[in-house]
């Protein structure tokens, strides 16, 4: 099973964004959609798939929270 992950984007550097994933950061493909820093995105595989609103953020995050006490 593969999972996409909510992450916040800091910079881009052309079709590269770095993503912060809770203090781990990773260079994702930003070339699906449009996004800038401060963004909040769903990344898969090493690509930025949606920008989510801060809704959308909090309620994954809060989701992973609960997998991870299980």
């Amino acid at each position: 099973m593969c999972v996409a992950l909510p992450g916040k984007v800091l910079k881009i550097d052309g079709r590269r964004a770095t993503v912060d994933f809770s203090g781990n950061t990773v260079e994702a493909d930003a070339g699906l959609v449009p996004v800038k820093p401060g963004d909040n995105v769903l990344v898969h595989a090493g690509c930025i798939l949606q920008v989510l609103s801060q809704n959308e953020n909090d309620s994954l995050r809060s989701l992973f929270r609960e997998l991870e006490e299980l």
